[in-house]
């Protein structure tokens, strides 16, 4: 009895450990942190996966530095339109990482 306990608590902990899922933490998705490398290559996987969002991400970034090298504050608009910029930005992360964290918010 005490050798089929055993063996069906080996058996119960390598199933959990097989599927858990790997994790980016969230501080890495808003940009308060720079991944670790293997957060970064589960990053890379997910963008492979979906070249929609990672242009529109990129095309984002573009527009973020565009604006933010603009000469002009555009009657005091530019600093909202460099949050919003930001928040979609964010946003798409979410998105496109949500495989890969726990939204705890």
């Amino acid at each position: 009895m005490k050798k089929v306990l055993i063996f069906s608590c080996i058996l119960m902990l390598a199933a959990t450990v097989s599927h858990a899922q790997a994790r980016i933490s969230i501080d890495v998705i808003i940009g308060n942190r720079p991944p670790a490398p293997n957060e970064a290559q589960l990053m890379r996987g997910e963008e492979a996966k979906h070249p929609n969002i990672t242009r529109a991400m990129h095309d984002i970034e573009k527009s973020m530095e565009a604006l933010h090298n603009a000469p002009d504050d555009f009657g005091g608009h530019k600093g909202q339109a460099e949050a919003d910029l930001k928040a979609a930005y964010v946003s798409l992360r979410k998105a496109l990482y949500f495989r890969l964290y726990q939204d705890t918010h």
